[in-house]
């Protein structure tokens, strides 16, 4: 008959760290069975733990790799937390697009607006915003010496798709821009002009 076999499931081994409290580690063995499925074993001795120090190395390894899935979990899901940041913020800078959008597309405006025109925003002094094809710095003529009698709000060209892009001007400082439409842009040229001085420095 085939002997029982000799359960060895779960065994507590104590890890003593250098510092810190004394810690328990769970360790799952294999079974032991002398006689497998009816077989003997030739050589038994590899069956048995050798040594006594093997079951703390084993206990050891089991918290190492404990420690790296937390880490890898934590990791993947850091990452996951930041691509959710950045949908969130895209989402919400796309609903204000559309909305400066749609705030556009219904200015008062007295010209057939073309796609690919750039237009001025201004507001009047009773609140009234308009489109307009004159810079600010077509108001500074000797007419009208005192230079724009609105306020400027920023110039946007016109696309096909009728959505709207900010373009940059002299007259932008202290100008709301909640996309950082105008950052971007410097940011780009930067990086233009960067470009262009390697390009007439390379030898």
């Amino acid at each position: 008959m085939d002997s029982q076999p000799i359960v060895r499931d779960l065994v507590l081994a104590n890890l003593v760290p250098s510092i810190g409290p004394s810690t328990e580690t769970c360790v799952q063995l294999v079974e032991s069975e002398k006689n497998p499925f009816g077989h003997t074993i030739v050589n038994t001795r590899n069956d048995t733990v050798s040594d006594p120090q093997d079951l703390v190395n084993l206990a050891r390894q089991i918290e190492t790799c404990d420690a790296f899935v937390r880490a890898n979990v934590s990791n993947r899901l850091q990452v996951i937390v930041n691509q959710m940041n950045y949908l969130r913020q895209e989402a919400q800078r796309t609903l204000l697009k559309a909305r400066r959008d749609d705030e556009l597309n219904h200015c008062a405006c007295n010209l057939v607006r073309r796609p690919g025109q750039v237009y001025y925003h201004y507001e009047r002094q009773s609140g009234q915003r308009y489109l307009s094809i004159m810079h600010p710095q077509d108001w500074s003529s000797p007419v009208k010496s005192s230079g724009c009698p609105h306020r400027f709000l920023g110039a946007y060209r016109l696309e096909y798709d009728n959505s709207w892009t900010r373009q940059p001007t002299d007259y932008d400082e202290g100008l709301d821009d909640p996309l950082d439409e105008l950052k971007a842009q410097k940011a780009n040229d930067s990086k233009q002009n960067q470009k262009m001085l390697e390009f007439l420095i390379k030898p």
